[in-house]
């Protein structure tokens, strides 16, 4: 399988720079006013008493993904996840862009995992700019099941944090007044700042037991593609083991021969429905995102990572290979139902669903011009939907449906005639 592939350029280093005596700017609470907010809740929910085992901040620079990233069986854990989650969570939508300093450590977006030995259950909360969001225990062994090394006990990850979390501003600052300083540091920005400690949910960030970490990378923002850094800092409760490890990673599946194992994107139409409902026509088909790996016997892996919206240009061309117009799309935002989004008369506009039929993001005219996404930011994993919508005195009988790829270090493929 063409999967992520991490170079280590050096090894784990001490500090070695005092403070910056730049202004801090903080956005969003730190850490320990994170958990603060969401404890006040967590009484409430039956199945407890429940035990931190799992933290992830999120102060990303400019519209970012988590799951774009990656993760160690992708299409399952962000169709599960997304279908057990239905909210902004690392598998559903897009981050606010963090507008603070770095070295601050605040963050617009915190989620946390608890574990209850008297339920045997799993819970997420969030907090978002402040605002607490408690999702619905699940099983421990459900689908939905990201932390890969959580393994078959639990309570040893609360026993790993309980007595180790250091705060967020903690980490941030040392981190900061390092990295900081490197030439390629400015040279690179934006970056997607990611607080964590707990077992690994990431594929190639690894698990982080007895410190508070932070990683600093750009794969998951809108726009970034192709090699990219990857820095990992880690913090222990007295301050005294933290350093750096300086690596470089590919963003999503590349299209030249760097590395074995290279290939490309192709989405792949499944099976397809229609309906019309007054003006409004729609065109609904699950779809697999498959990666054809150059120069392998086996021609497809379908638990394809790294194809984000942003990569893909869609068109939809008429018979004789017209390109239709393509209109601002009537749910530019959740929305219950995919009933619920109308024709535009002007055109057509494509809508994402979920593998469980939520809305996940809308394609087509923006209100402002241009093209693009209502979304900024998400992924396109096997088992999804695309729906085409347009005006029902369309004939739409043998158009097709093309989607091609939008950079030039990986490529995006697929038809589908309608």
């Amino acid at each position: 399988m063409a999967g992520l592939l991490v170079f280590a350029a050096f090894g784990f280093r001490p500090p070695t720079s005092s403070p910056s005596t730049a202004k801090t700017i903080a956005d969003g609470p730190t850490l320990y006013e994170a958990i603060a907010g969401v404890n006040q809740s967590l009484p409430s929910v039956s199945g407890g008493p429940w035990g931190l085992f799992s933290i992830y901040g999120v102060a990303a620079q400019a519209p970012y993904s988590g799951n774009v990233v990656g993760y160690p069986l992708d299409n399952q854990t962000v169709n599960a996840c997304q279908a057990q989650l239905n909210g902004l969570t690392l598998w559903n939508g897009t981050m606010p862009v963090f507008n603070g300093s770095l070295d601050s450590g605040t963050a617009p977006y915190w989620q946390f995992a608890y574990y209850s030995n008297v339920s045997q259950q799993i819970l997420v909360a969030t907090n978002v700019l402040g605002s607490v969001h408690t999702y619905p225990p699940m099983p421990v062994n459900g689908p939905c099941h990201p932390w890969y090394d959580l393994g078959s006990n639990p309570e040893s990850w609360v026993k790993q944090l309980a007595p180790s979390v250091v705060n967020s501003p903690n980490v941030a600052g040392p981190a900061l007044s390092v990295i900081g300083k490197l030439n390629w540091f400015a040279s690179n920005s934006p970056w997607a700042e990611i607080y964590t400690s707990g077992p690994g949910v990431f594929d190639g960030y690894g698990d982080l037991g007895g410190f508070t970490g932070v990683i600093l990378d750009r794969c998951g923002l809108v726009g970034v593609s192709n090699l990219q850094p990857l820095l990992l800092w880690a913090e222990n409760l007295n301050g005294t083991n933290g350093g750096y490890s300086n690596e470089t990673h590919n963003c999503a599946v590349l299209n030249y021969p760097y590395f074995a194992g290279y290939g490309s994107y192709d989405v792949i139409p499944g099976s397809a429905n229609t309906s019309t409902t007054g003006t409004t026509y729609q065109f609904a088909f699950s779809y697999q995102a498959g990666i054809i790996e150059h120069n392998q016997t086996a021609p497809y892996v379908f638990d394809a990572w790294g194809l984000a919206n942003w990569m893909t240009s869609w068109n939809l061309t008429n018979a004789s290979g017209q390109h239709l117009p393509l209109a601002t799309p009537d749910c530019r935002e959740w929305v219950s139902a995919v009933a619920d989004c109308a024709a535009n008369p002007s055109g057509w506009y494509a809508v994402i669903l979920s593998a469980s039929g939520g809305w996940q993001n809308s394609y087509g005219a923006l209100p402002g011009g241009g093209v693009g996404w209502s979304e900024p930011v998400t992924a396109l994993v096997s088992h999804q939907q695309l729906v085409i919508v347009c005006p029902s005195s369309w004939n739409v009988t043998g158009d097709v449906l093309n989607v091609t790829s939008t950079v030039s270090t990986s490529t995006v493929n697929g038809a589908l005639t309608l």
